[in-house]
């Protein structure tokens, strides 16, 4: 399994890259996402009562619809979460924030070698479409190259 994470300033591109990033990924494998988030909001249909299990004292709790489902644990460790995605038989995982972890990552802001450790890889995700294209497709090839995690 190969796992990156895509790390920058708020509205610095980070969802849209790993929108991409999983379109171009699925042609080679299953991909996993792990988003690290101050707040997360769920539809409110999801929400009402597995937040109200969860609030009660539930490790984990899974909310179900025919549409989606949503697995809510109490960890946000992130190797626990990595390990999890293991265990779904991902192939890539790709991890939005988490800028303080020893994971590769690809940098979508100006963070110094002293901020921020283990970039491979700074983009400006800004641009024409078509530059855009051949960047996902130098990304897809980095994170291929990645050794197993």
């Amino acid at each position: 399994m190969k796992v990156i994470s895509i790390i920058g300033e708020k509205k610095s591109g980070k969802t849209s890259l790993i929108e991409y990033l999983i379109a171009y990924l699925k042609e080679y494998g299953k991909v996993g996402c792990i988003k690290h988030a101050h707040k997360l909001d769920m539809d409110v249909a999801t929400a009402k009562d597995t937040d109200r299990f969860f609030n009660a004292g539930a490790e984990v709790v899974i909310g179900a619809s025919p549409e989606k489902t949503v697995k809510i644990y109490r960890s946000n460790n992130l190797q626990d979460l990595i390990d999890e995605m293991a265990t779904s038989s991902v192939d890539f995982v790709l991890v939005e924030g988490f800028k303080s972890s020893n994971l590769p990552k690809i940098a979508l802001s100006d963070f110094s070698d002293n901020q921020v450790s283990t970039i491979l890889k700074r983009v400006d995700f800004r641009g024409n479409p078509q530059m855009k294209e051949e960047m996902i497709k130098e990304l897809v090839q980095l994170i291929r190259s990645l050794d197993d995690y």
